[in-house]
């Protein structure tokens, strides 16, 4: 069935269903808005970062840079030794327990800037002070156990996490999640607008006829309601 849908249909048929656009919008809002303060546990993030050297001994220049390319190159493999269970039983030990193994390894993650010494410790949980203490704990239990695993002797922490007074969650995003509700509304709308247009076959107004059509009506026949037959009787009976 080849049907092609008028772009004046459409304009007609949002107007008449602005009601069911707004509505249908403003339960995905509302719905999100919902989620996002009373279901949805707010994530916190803390973050640590380290650097790692070979060594802090002098050395000439060449030597150096020598030095710098090995640990650029290792960078990867420290960040996979940070996320062990190596370095990851020792700070659940610290934690006296408190989480296991797999708790541990999706709340810690590790990142290095590309061409960077530089090792972040992110760490995501649902209280700031938490993530902090673990982010902390991780880098602290790195830089003891480096020199026993890679002979790593110079392991610096450049900045710890920190907890503040005013804590704004990670995750959720709220104004990126009520935006996407929003748009998931408005396309939903317009889905339930397509269909509706694709399944109607009749005209529900003269102004529809004649913006459709683009004709002029001249006249219209009222629609009369039945009369009961013995209605009728009883009426004749009363006059």
């Amino acid at each position: 069935m080849n049907e092609r849908i008028d772009t004046k249909k459409v304009i007609l048929t949002i107007k008449r269903n602005m009601g069911w656009l707004i509505l249908i919008v403003f339960l995905f809002v509302s719905s999100m808005f919902v989620y996002l303060n009373y279901i949805a546990t707010p994530m916190y993030q803390k973050s640590t970062q380290i650097l790692v050297n070979q060594s802090d001994k002098s050395q000439s220049n060449g030597i150096e840079a020598q030095t710098v390319q090995a640990d650029l190159q290792l960078v990867n493999t420290y960040s996979g030794i940070i996320s062990s269970p190596r370095i990851l039983n020792q700070v659940q030990k610290e934690l006296d327990d408190a989480y296991t193994f797999n708790e541990l390894a999706d709340m810690v993650k590790v990142k290095n800037t590309t061409n960077s010494q530089i090792i972040e410790i992110d760490v995501i949980n649902a209280n700031p002070r938490t993530a902090a203490k673990i982010a902390n704990i991780t880098a602290k239990t790195f830089s003891k156990e480096a020199p026993k695993i890679m002979k790593v002797d110079n392991v610096t922490t450049l900045s710890e996490a920190q907890v503040f007074d005013k804590e704004v969650p990670a995750k959720p995003n709220k104004l990126l999640m009520m935006g996407l509700a929003f748009f998931l509304g408005i396309v939903v709308a317009f889905a339930f607008i397509i269909i509706r247009i694709m399944f109607d076959r009749t005209f529900n107004s003269t102004e529809e006829i004649e913006d459709f059509l683009d004709v002029h009506i001249l006249g219209e026949v009222s629609l009369f309601p039945s009369i009961d037959p013995l209605q009728n009787e009883r009426m004749e009976n009363k006059l």
